[in-house]
């Protein structure tokens, strides 16, 4: 049944309607409110130049301009109108300022002031935060320890680095990953041409055996294109296999080895420069693990008290004084024997060194004879 088509009163009806719906229907801006000349020349001719030029200090005309500056962006009109309503505000507290209200000046004074120290605050954070990145990257730099890692089908050889840099772990995980993927694919590559070898003996069977012309061949007219593909991944293959062998079996650079002597004259270096700081007072993390160590559990059980506090004593770096006697005293062989004497003094000086130790003897005996004796105490 056909559908009749509506009057042309009807039509026209339905016209006037949406006509006057039209009009009632809300403007749809293509482009943000920020984009319409309507507000483009009021902000930045009036709103933007007024304020530079009534700012009362150039602290606060750069506040400003970085204030313009952070919000430029801001699409949204109901955010721009409250932004707007601030900026103007600000404005009138400028032209008043300029005016000579007393008021509103001390106000901006101290507002410029209030600027001045936020901004040397986050210049003080900034330089903070600069240098805490330093010390960081200073921490975890990597230092050649003068071994190498060995060469394998995934990295040729390579001097070891403590801590290791994030690309050369990157890259041997990247290769083993990848190894693994190829041999997966190797074997579904194997298995496909096992599948075309079978269809092709399969089809040249059955050519044998039809009518001819009565047989459309698939597989036995041009064998070698459908074995093409898999045979130029099987050569890519073969070609990351010959890569990984020459990795496996590349020399060592000269150059790496010596980097690698360099780097064990200088870590013995510098050990011995650590001890020689340690023996002259210093406390570093080495010496300190070490004095807090005891020996093992089955010879820690057979010792006395004594010998536990004579060995505690001897973990220190120091060969003088009583920890050089306690040294001496278990046998430990010390870089100089020698160097408890210098506790006795020069030899031009024993004369005076013995007159003095005299002299703060007899002021002893002295301060203790003239000391009261209390009741009940050993005179």
């Amino acid at each position: 049944m056909a559908v009749p088509l509506p009057l042309a009163e009807s039509l026209l009806h339905r016209a006037r309607l949406a006509s006057l719906i039209s009009k009632l229907r809300p403007t749809q801006f293509g482009a943000p409110l920020t984009r319409l000349q309507a507000h483009r020349i009021p902000t930045l001719w009036t709103l933007y130049r007024g304020i530079m030029r009534d700012a009362p200090t150039e602290t606060i005309r750069r506040h400003m301009r970085d204030f313009f500056h952070a919000r430029k962006g801001i699409r949204e009109q109901g955010i721009v109108t409250r932004e707007l309503k601030k900026t103007y505000q600000r404005w009138e507290v400028f032209r008043k300022t300029q005016e000579g209200d007393k008021h509103l000046q001390a106000v901006c004074m101290r507002y410029s002031r209030m600027i001045e120290g936020a901004a040397l605050q986050v210049q003080a954070d900034r330089f903070f935060q600069e240098e805490l990145a330093w010390y960081e990257r200073m921490r975890t730099r990597p230092i050649v320890t003068g071994a190498f890692h060995k060469a394998s089908i995934y990295n040729k050889p390579l001097p070891r680095l403590r801590p290791q840099p994030l690309h050369i772990t990157g890259m041997i995980v990247y290769r083993r990953k990848a190894r693994g993927r190829r041999q997966i694919r190797q074997e579904m590559l194997q298995e496909q041409t096992q599948f075309l070898q079978a269809e092709h003996t399969f089809e040249a069977g059955l050519a044998k055996r039809a009518e001819p012309g009565s047989f459309e061949r698939t597989y036995t007219d041009d064998f070698n294109s459908w074995r093409a593909p898999i045979n130029a991944d099987l050569k890519a293959m073969a070609e990351c296999s010959k890569r990984e062998w020459e990795r496996l079996n590349a020399p060592y650079p000269p150059e790496l080895l010596e980097l690698l002597k360099a780097a064990r004259r200088e870590k013995i270096a510098n050990k011995t420069r650590e001890r020689e700081r340690e023996r002259r007072g210093e406390m570093t993390n080495r010496l300190l693990k070490q004095m807090r160590k005891s020996p093992p559990a089955h010879i820690l059980v057979f010792m006395s008290d004594k010998r536990r506090r004579m060995d505690a004593i001897a973990r220190g770096a120091s060969e003088v004084g009583y920890v050089g006697k306690v040294k001496r005293a278990l046998g430990y062989k010390l870089r100089n024997p020698d160097a408890w004497k210098v506790e006795l003094g020069k030899p031009e000086n024993k004369e005076m060194l013995d007159r003095m130790a005299e002299e703060i003897e007899q002021e002893n005996a002295r301060r203790r004879s003239e000391a009261p004796i209390e009741e009940g105490s050993t005179p």
